[in-house]
């Protein structure tokens, strides 16, 4: 099989002049290694009461249906997920391949964009009767990035552009407009959208909001499971623990949803403990600095503060894969949207004469990937037997 077709794209049964996109081996593996192990794990169960003692009560219906049922719907989800689900490019149209199978004629299809979702990217189609139909193929996400993802959504692009399509800023429909640069992350082709929000990736807020739920089960264990003075939990110790537990899940919700920037045409707004609404001609530039053993962007306004953002940023361990397209998309807005100024602003001049240069964002190295996917993998773990264990005390208890 050729690199091409292992990366999610390859010529449709070898005819001319089709493409099909389809999840590449890279993002297929992981899931497939997970619900092999679900059902392996359904499949024990039937080993396991085959294995008993005599005399002992023969396997349960319920076991052997899912045993049987829990595999088909696992293999059936995974050729939806790696081989079904995609699209087709022909000259007449776009073959979406979703849950629900359509054709939309590249005359139908007002612009092709490229879209945030999920701390990823996805290709939206929008068409000229307002619908949205987002593709589940090609995309790239947190632990499922697709390494050719941009050359695919510019082909789709390129393909609509040179099918019948109109380029909506220049009004033109040659494949030579899509050569154009793009504008960074989020819409990264087309018109800039009216409003863009940007939030901590998976990769930055997973490991810490995994550790706030994880302490949130064990307050709620300890609230409810008693204590070394008393044989039955106490309303005092059910208040407190459930307190403590909402506490660190609003921790939680709030390190992976409530913090990031929203970019509108009027201004940014810094979304964090401290918020606030900056107007885009109120600042003099955005700037990249070194911080905690990685990097951060920083507002300089006209009169001289500086305000860092919450996001993107790059740790120690943590990291943000999309930190350099980010930063070159909230530049863009900066140099689109201000009125007071007429060019871009070099950030280097903003910058202490003594501090060297940052090279680009490299991404993030292997070792990384590695000790993050341990820590999700074993606080998860944590969590689920925590859970197990808060539901057995709370069973018993009642």
């Amino acid at each position: 099989m050729s690199e091409e077709a292992l990366d999610g794209g390859a010529e449709s049964s070898g005819s001319v002049g089709r493409i099909r996109y389809r999840a590449s081996w890279r993002q297929f593996l992981p899931l497939g290694l997970l619900f092999g192990a679900l059902a392996l794990m359904q499949l024990s169960n039937l080993w396991m009461w085959a294995h008993r003692g005599s005399g002992l009560p023969s396997v349960p219906l319920d076991a052997r249906v899912l045993a049987v049922v829990l595999p088909i719907v696992f293999a059936l989800e995974l050729w939806m997920l790696g081989r079904y689900f995609g699209i087709t490019l022909t000259p007449e149209a776009a073959i979406v391949h979703n849950l629900r199978r359509r054709t939309i004629p590249w005359t139908d299809v007002a612009e092709v964009a490229v879209e945030p979702f999920s701390g990823g990217r996805r290709v939206v189609l929008y068409e000229t009767d307002g619908h949205r139909t987002p593709l589940r193929m090609p995309n790239s996400a947190f632990l499922s990035r697709d390494r050719r993802f941009d050359e695919k959504a510019a082909t789709i692009r390129d393909w609509w552009l040179a099918h019948g399509g109109t380029d909506t800023d220049t009004g033109t429909g040659t494949a030579a407009d899509a050569t154009a640069e793009p504008v960074g992350w989020g819409h990264t082709y087309g018109r800039l959208s009216e409003r863009l929000s940007m939030r901590p990736t998976p990769s930055r807020s997973a490991p810490v909001a995994l550790l706030l739920v994880l302490l949130a089960a064990d307050a709620l264990v300890a609230g409810f499971a008693g204590s070394p003075v008393a044989d039955h939990p106490t309303p005092l110790g059910r208040a407190l623990g459930g307190l403590v537990a909402i506490a660190l899940l609003l921790g939680a919700g709030f390190l992976s949803l409530g913090r990031g920037v929203v970019l509108t045409s009027g201004h940014l707004a810094v979304r964090g403990l401290r918020s606030r609404t900056v107007p885009w001609d109120d600042i003099e530039g955005i700037v990249t600095e070194p911080h905690g053993g990685g990097r951060r962007l920083v507002l300089v306004e006209t009169d001289g503060r500086r305000t860092p953002l919450p996001v993107p940023r790059v740790g120690r361990v943590l990291w943000d894969s999309e930190f350099e397209s980010r930063s070159q998309t909230l530049r863009h807005w900066w140099h689109t949207h201000a009125t007071t100024h007429t060019g871009p602003s070099d950030p280097a001049t903003l910058e202490p004469s003594d501090r060297p240069t940052l090279l680009p964002y490299p991404g993030p190295r292997l070792w990384q990937k590695t000790v993050v996917t341990l820590v999700c993998v074993v606080l998860g773990y944590e969590i689920l037997v925590s859970v197990l264990v808060g539901t057995l005390v709370a069973t018993i208890g009642a």
